[in-house]
């Protein structure tokens, strides 16, 4: 069965913004948490 060329672009376009905003959560959150660090806002993190 054969994608028409506008349905595979919509569906690539749609898996890219899904994967960027993941992307830039993660990247988000992750500052958050290097910023609290250097600021000693929260300690660093023991595990068991």
């Amino acid at each position: 069965m054969v994608m028409p060329l506008e349905m595979a672009m919509w569906t690539g376009k749609m898996v890219w913004m899904a994967l960027s905003g993941w992307v830039t959560s993660c990247l988000i959150v992750a500052d958050e948490i290097a910023v609290s660090l250097r600021t000693g806002d929260i300690g660093a993190f023991h595990v068991g």
